[in-house]
């Protein structure tokens, strides 16, 4: 029996992963990293994308006990039809690209910007397990120290998340390099909470820190752009957030919201309230 809701499906990736296949690894996480893209694009539109043949994608659908890829999909658009939002619309300007008869000047880029971050923010909002925020503050508040672990990308949101943090009276700090991590185990115990953040392609430093941490009882919390992250089964606090992608520049504005929903509300905490 084929998988009955999106939760189900993804459950059932997530399990499978590391034995798929390089094509249908590449399959499931575009199913769990686009999930509106796939609810509303057609087959050959879907595999261009993925980079497959559109025969690939029935034989994963089928792999996972679907009658074919319309069946899989099916469960997508069942959840976009129940959505208060109109995703169609939502999706159609987020793609949108400037016309080939106006000239892509600041305006115009600034404008395009707004827009697919607007989406991703709301998508977020939409989607977010509002359990999981609360308990990942309750955790901060109750930490002895806080360290924070983001590389490349992900290294101004670990910035701004130890600004946040730091300004609150939260003992933290950053190990975002080879030297500092090495130095995890003398500050890491049951009574630390280790954040950490990281995207596709997962930096090893990132990955191999979480896993220390694991090993010491500390708390996790990791941002990332997929539960189909190496690490995600690590987590005491997930959070996967799908960033609006600029002419192929991820934005990192869902992050820092969510980062400054954290931080505020450990602030509220503080005050009692």
């Amino acid at each position: 029996m084929p998988p009955e809701n999106i939760n189900d499906l993804n459950s059932l990736l997530q399990e499978s992963y590391p034995e798929l296949s390089k094509k249908m690894k590449l399959i499931a996480f575009y199913i769990i990293d686009q999930p509106q893209n796939l609810a509303i694009n057609t087959l050959a539109v879907i595999a261009s994308e993925i980079g497959v043949y559109p025969s690939t994608l029935v034989r994963f659908a089928k792999h996972f006990g679907f009658s074919g890829f319309a069946e899989l999909q099916d469960l997508f658009k069942v959840k976009i039809s129940q959505s208060a939002i109109n995703y169609r619309q939502r999706i159609t300007d987020v793609k949108k690209v400037t016309e080939n008869n106006v000239v892509p000047d600041s305006s115009n880029i600034f404008n395009e910007i707004t827009r697919r971050n607007i989406a991703a923010t709301e998508l977020l909002s939409e989607n977010i397990d509002r359990e999981v925020i609360e308990e990942s503050v309750q955790a901060l508040c109750n930490a002895n120290e806080v360290i924070l672990c983001g590389t490349n990308r992900a290294q101004p949101v670990a910035n701004y998340f130890y600004y946040m943090l730091n300004n609150l009276g939260i003992r933290c700090r950053i190990a975002n390099n080879t030297n500092e991590v090495e130095n995890l185990s003398s500050w890491l115990d049951d009574k630390t909470v280790f954040i950490a953040i990281t995207y596709n392609p997962y930096n090893n430093l990132t990955t191999e820190a979480v896993k220390e941490a694991k090993q010491a009882n500390a708390k996790v919390i990791l941002l990332t752009d997929t539960e189909l992250n190496p690490i995600a089964h690590l987590a005491d606090f997930l959070f996967s957030i799908h960033e609006a992608e600029i002419h192929t520049f991820r934005s990192l504005g869902a992050t820092m919201c969510l980062v400054q929903a954290i931080c505020i509300s450990i602030g509220y905490h503080q005050q009692g309230n």
